[in-house]
């Protein structure tokens, strides 16, 4: 107010709080750097930004560009990546054998997924590669999530369902969502729609239900 009423009641505190402050910094220099450190470490993790575990683990995701070069069966690939051919395994699915040396292990259900891959991405397609805990498996194929579109968020079901190569062959019943090991970035996400893919007999997913 202009006639300075209120001005009493708030100078006060202010008053007192620059003299607590000013005791903090000449009698307890430690406490005070310690404070500050919380809150510079706090504000780096986004606690003053709005930040939360969710909102890291949606922008956490470096996605790799990499060129189609064939397609090896439903859930492998051969992809050009840096520079290199490399055979890419597909996470958190999994799809009938098509292409065993053993050819019992075969089926036609294999081979349906397998003609469905290669309706999805061809030679020379641009794909957008996503990792998880490991990078490579046992026979040294790169373990990654492949998109067919980068996406905006990579944790939300709808952009997993349309854009993820992973995504669509479980919506659509031809790959089987399967947790592998601690590669469970996109399980549940996987795991639900390979749940509304069985309730609706899509695609070949009475292979394995």
């Amino acid at each position: 107010m202009s006639d300075g009423k209120f001005d009493a009641p708030q100078t006060a505190p202010q008053s007192r709080m620059k003299t607590i402050w000013e005791n903090l910094i000449i009698g307890r220099p430690g406490i005070v750097v310690g404070a500050l450190l919380v809150v510079a470490v706090a504000w780096a993790v986004g606690g003053f930004s709005g930040g939360n575990a969710a909102g890291l683990q949606a922008n956490a995701g470096d996605f790799q560009q990499a060129r189609v070069v064939r397609v090896v069966d439903g859930d492998t690939l051969v992809l050009q990546v840096d520079g290199a051919e490399e055979r890419v395994r597909l996470i958190g699915i999994n799809c009938p054998e098509s292409v065993a040396p053993e050819e019992e292990r075969n089926s036609e259900e294999g081979r349906e997924a397998c003609r469905y891959t290669k309706q999805l991405v061809g030679e020379g397609d641009t794909v957008w590669l996503e990792s998880d805990a490991n990078d490579r498996d046992q026979y040294d194929r790169l373990l990654r999530y492949v998109w067919l579109e980068k996406p905006t968020d990579p944790n939300d079901v709808g952009e997993i369902r349309q854009k993820m190569l992973n995504g669509i062959l479980v919506a659509d019943g031809y790959a089987e969502a399967r947790r592998y090991g601690e590669d469970t970035a996109h399980a549940q996400a996987l795991e639900q729609l390979g749940r509304e893919a069985a309730e609706e007999g899509r695609g070949v997913s009475d292979f394995w239900n």
